[in-house]
């Protein structure tokens, strides 16, 4: 059953038992109020018989008498009189004497049988002299009182009814408008299933909405953002490898390849001086193979730490730090260069060493390429459960337009593989501010 339907139903049987509830109190209050205006008018028709019947013994026309008083009598609203025989035959006011006479066509039986008082009569023996005529007949008429009463019934119904139709389209109309907004939010939602991160929703009328489809909306947008960031990266990634592939192969085509052929070239020259016998052109050969191979070892060191920083492994976090800052400082010796570690990090996994080594080294880089700082500062700090990097410069910061490129993107994703986060405070002439939290919880 749908939510719809359901509050429909909820609504329709609330409004039913209320004019059920108004309907009874209505019916009961107006029986009360028949009964009692029933019982004063008998009251007053007896009241009018009893001063009235004492003159039909100075009457000389009894029938006539008669006839005035029982008019008399019916003129009272509710009341019916009426002259019968000994044997119980009608005289005067001779209708058909059965409860309801005047009922009309349009009032039901069973609501005269509920709205029908109890019987309230007056009966009184006439006699004139030791002669006996009759019974003069006096009984409450509640039939109009009921007709008034089944009219207000009628227009109370009709009215309940129209009200009753009414409420129900309005409330049809606004779950409908409400959950509208949820059904563009279920195709929304799909949209996003499928990959499609511009799908948007408009924020609608129920106020009550509103926060949950902005909160989406700001989803969509980051998650777009994230995937254009994240096919940035890719991109840059390849492009990346690309390169370092390229310049690995021309370091090895064109440093290593004619190191080994000049080793090969200078091994026969030896060969062919040892075999002449001469012993100094042979040290000299040897002497430049030795040169020809440290060169080639400090190639593949140059070529191995552009792989892997190999003083991590050899010194640890904090020296490879310090190593990496003084050799900044020997190249660019008019930058003021400054750290402050705290902590022993030589416990840490080697993926948060390798990344926190990665992350100071491209904000170094990226402070002497762009920054044009005079002081750089690295501070490392080892809590219980967090490693906190900041890394503070005074340069020119970052734009407030600036595109981000591969190096902090390539940071904020390092991180976030960590679980940890990453923030740039910078202002425009100002310098920049990078500092990274990562957790070290089940590390």
């Amino acid at each position: 059953m749908s939510l719809k339907f359901r509050i429909i139903v909820i609504v329709t049987i609330i409004l039913l038992i209320n004019f059920a509830a108004a309907g009874y109190f209505m019916v009961k209050n107006a029986r009360q109020a028949l009964v009692s205006e029933m019982d004063s008018s008998t009251q007053l028709a007896k009241g009018l018989l009893i001063n009235a019947l004492p003159t039909l013994r100075f009457s000389n026309d009894l029938s006539e008498r008669l006839k005035l008083i029982v008019d008399s009598v019916r003129d009272t609203r509710h009341i019916r009189a009426w002259f019968e025989d000994m044997h119980g035959k009608p005289l005067i006011g001779n209708e058909e004497q059965t409860q309801f006479i005047n009922k009309p066509d349009e009032v039901p039986d069973w609501f005269i049988r509920i709205m029908e008082p109890e019987a309230v009569a007056f009966r009184r023996l006439i006699t004139k002299g030791s002669k006996s005529y009759g019974y003069l007949i006096v009984e409450a008429d509640p039939s109009d009182e009921v007709s008034e009463v089944w009219r207000d019934v009628k227009v109370l119904f009709s009215l309940g009814t129209f009200f009753l139709v009414l409420i129900l389209i309005l409330i049809y109309i606004a779950l409908r408008q409400g959950l509208r907004s949820l059904g563009l939010l279920d195709e929304a939602l799909g949209k996003l299933e499928k990959g499609d991160f511009t799908a948007r929703v408009e924020t609608s009328v129920v106020r009550e909405l509103a926060p949950i489809q902005n909160r989406f909306n700001h989803m969509a947008r980051v998650l777009e953002k994230t995937m254009a960031e994240n096919h940035s990266l890719a991109g840059n990634m390849l492009a990346v490898q690309e390169s370092e592939r390229r310049d690995l192969s021309r370091e090895l085509h064109d440093e290593l390849g004619p190191c080994l052929f000049g080793i090969r070239v200078d091994l026969s020259e030896i060969e062919r001086m040892a075999a002449e016998h001469h012993i100094i052109e042979i040290e000299n050969k040897v002497d430049s193979v030795k040169s020809i191979t440290n060169h080639i070892q400090s190639l593949v060191r140059k070529m191995l730490s552009r792989l892997r920083p190999l003083t991590l492994d050899d010194l640890g976090l904090a020296d490879a730090l310090r190593d990496m800052i003084r050799n900044w400082r020997e190249r660019q010796p008019e930058i003021d260069w400054e750290w402050d570690f705290v902590g022993d990090c030589s416990a840490l996994p080697d993926t948060i060493q390798v990344t926190v080594y990665r992350i100071v080294q491209e904000c170094m880089t990226n402070s002497v390429r762009h920054a044009k700082p005079k002081h750089v500062k690295v501070e490392l700090r080892l809590e219980r459960d967090n490693l906190k990097i900041t890394v503070t410069d005074d340069g020119i910061g970052l734009k407030a337009d600036v595109i981000r490129g591969f190096g902090l993107i390539g940071m904020r994703e390092r991180v976030s593989a960590l679980g940890g986060r990453i923030a740039f405070d910078t202002e425009e002439g100002k310098g920049l501010q990078v500092r990274v939290l990562i957790p070290l919880k089940d590390k």
